[in-house]
């Protein structure tokens, strides 16, 4: 912990401690670090009750739903990267449309994730 002092606005030294924050990874129910990379390999099987299930662990577990929004696109990316496909354009379309409608206040990118999964 370190300790410094600071002066506020009337002029006066005020003692600030600052605490560092403990970045824990998120855990699943069994106590052990979630693998984002099993919810996004049944995923990228398209194995929609799969996906459904490790999605709803993650987000059980502390896993913020933009990380796994992000995780997503990095797949789909490497997807698109090994076959072209109209599906996958479409997807990622999908997906990019949805996150700037969610930045605008229009949407939420959990529920886009789910609209995603469920879509699969």
């Amino acid at each position: 912990m370190d300790e410094f002092y600071h002066k506020n606005i009337f002029g006066d030294v005020v003692d600030v401690n600052l605490q560092e924050e403990e970045d824990s990874p998120p855990l699943d129910k069994k106590g052990k670090e979630f693998d984002i990379f099993k919810f996004i390999n049944a995923f990228g099987r398209r194995n929609k009750k799969e996906s459904w299930i490790l999605y709803q662990e993650a987000i059980l577990a502390g896993v913020a739903p933009e990380r796994i929004f992000f995780t997503l696109i990095w797949k789909v990316k490497s997807m698109l990267l090994s076959k072209k496909t109209l599906e996958l354009e479409k997807l990622s379309e999908n997906l990019v449309i949805g996150y700037h409608m969610a930045r605008r206040g229009k949407g939420e990118v959990e529920t886009l994730v789910e609209k995603t999964l469920l879509s699969l």
